[in-house]
């Protein structure tokens, strides 16, 4: 259990911290070939950069997935999903951490913090619980169903992540009434298609 609870939270540290290098790495290469400097208010719109950086993120969280926590770390089945859904907490919690630091706060200014602010971080946390809870549940029903890994594994488990991600993101910079709602909309419609996804194929499931 200790690849579990210890080693899962490890692997969403890293995986969030190489998905920062990743995300650093394409600005640069953007600033180099466009003349174009990637800078914060391009949060404030779903853009070439969002977009990019949701498919980095869950190519990250997949390749972690089935490398490390299944390979590597040998997990299956529910212990396989449990530990995929810390690490995506863990990813989640390193990224918002970054998201304070970018706003010049701290973890000791999130008490302080507007009702607002901490509606979209608690969904930062959430989206990436719920897209790597995806991904491991996919990779355990796709690898079973077909005897082992394929090349289409990772198109099928990585594409529909990113999809919710960038819906996530589009609904995230909207900033209005009732974006708030669709956002919690959204995120409950994910948690609920996990569910019967488990269901549906509870004794397939690898």
């Amino acid at each position: 259990m200790l690849n579990v609870f210890l080693g899962a939270p490890v692997v969403g540290i890293l995986t969030a911290l190489a998905a920062v290098v990743a995300e650093q790495l394409l600005a640069v290469v953007v600033n180099i070939i466009f003349q174009k400097e990637i800078v914060l208010d391009i949060y404030t719109h779903l853009g070439f950069f969002l977009i990019a950086a949701a498919v980095i993120e869950e190519s990250l969280k997949y390749f972690s997935a089935i490398y490390i926590l299944r390979r590597i770390f040998g997990l299956k089945r529910f212990r396989f999903i449990l530990s995929a859904m810390l690490a995506g907490l863990f990813f989640g919690l390193t990224e918002t951490y970054f998201v304070l630091l970018a706003n010049g706060k701290g973890i000791r200014d999130i008490g302080i913090l507007g009702n607002e602010t901490l509606f979209s971080l608690t969904a930062i946390l959430l989206v990436h619980i719920l897209t790597t809870f995806l991904i491991a549940v996919l990779i355990a029903v796709l690898i079973a169903g077909r005897g082992g890994e394929t090349k289409l594994t990772a198109l099928k488990t990585i594409v529909p992540a990113a999809f919710i991600h960038l819906l996530f993101n589009f609904l995230i910079v909207q900033k209005r009434d009732f974006t708030n709602w669709l956002v919690g909309i959204t995120l409950g419609i994910v948690f609920v298609v996990n569910l019967f996804i488990i269901i549906f194929n509870f004794q397939r499931l690898d």
